[in-house]
């Protein structure tokens, strides 16, 4: 319900009176009719980075149009979702987006209206990918291929296909765009805060969760690995503040994800002995 403006010292014939205050209290913002759904990053004014936030959105904007991406090969790999920028609210910054599925030469989605279906279906599986994200007992060597399976399971579901012949989500694709998530999540502040809404759910992202899920990715021993060492110099884009997260450097251009395996000099560290803010360099064996 619209609250009422509340007029004081009202003039008559127009005429403006001294002590004139007018106050209108209005509802918030709908949201446009064809969005999906939408991120917001409630951000804490005047403190960090002002280009943390931009920054944050631009990674989720990607990431979540790899995820749809990936998502999508479940039930027909001819379907190509594009994600489009509905609306920006300001205040905090709230972004709406939706998706443009592309239409797919698929007998058995040619006659069927699917695009509602497979909507759908990308909305609740970014829930499942963010709850994934945000638990600790999700992590392990099962982790990724469990993921998998109860997002194929997911696609089924929308029974669009009107056959049990779903495949599961692309690894690669899916574990690129959870990476990609974390980036987004470590960007911010702890004092921020990121939801995401659909027109019946908010989620609410926990922001200290910044495992890399590429990490948890079982490597084929078989396989042959190249290793070299060297010192380099690493400017500290991010520091990990609570032992369970990724170190954000920066060497030139290049945006680096790492953990530091130096015990005694990390025990100091989060001890406050020894000062590491974003910009400060470090001298490093890689």
């Amino acid at each position: 319900m619209s609250e009422i403006p509340a007029f004081h010292n009202v003039p008559r014939r127009g005429r403006v009176a001294p002590g004139l205050h007018v106050m209108v209290l209005r509802e918030p913002p709908m949201p446009p009719p064809d969005a999906d759904f939408a991120f917001e990053i409630d951000f804490a004014k005047g403190e960090g980075n002002p280009k943390r936030i931009f920054e944050a959105a631009i990674l989720l904007i990607g990431a979540f149009e790899t995820l749809d991406g990936a998502l999508a090969t479940s039930i027909a790999s001819e379907i190509k979702p594009l994600l489009v920028v509905e609306d920006v609210e300001t205040g905090s910054i709230k972004v709406w987006l939706k998706n443009i599925l592309k239409s797919v030469e698929d007998d058995a989605l040619r006659d069927l209206d699917w695009r509602p279906l497979v909507g759908k279906y990308l909305v609740r599986a970014k829930y499942i990918v963010l709850e994934f994200l945000d638990d600790d007992k999700a992590r392990g060597p099962r982790a990724i291929p469990n993921l998998r399976e109860a997002l194929r399971r997911l696609a089924a579901e929308t029974d669009v296909r009107q056959l049990p012949d779903y495949a599961p989500v692309h690894e690669g694709r899916l574990v690129t765009a959870m990476d990609r998530i974390q980036d987004a999540k470590r960007v911010l502040d702890r004092r921020d805060r990121l939801t995401i809404e659909t027109e019946d759910q908010t989620y609410e992202v926990d922001l200290d969760k910044t495992w890399q899920p590429s990490a948890e990715i079982e490597v084929d021993r078989e396989s042959t690995e190249t290793t070299s060492e060297g010192e380099v110099v690493l400017t500290v884009r991010k520091p990990d503040m609570i032992k369970d997260s990724m170190w954000q450097f920066t060497h030139g251009k290049l945006n680096v994800a790492a953990p530091i395996k130096d015990d005694p000099w990390l025990d100091a560290f989060h001890a406050r002995k020894i000062p590491i803010l974003p910009g400060d360099a470090l001298k490093c064996r890689v």
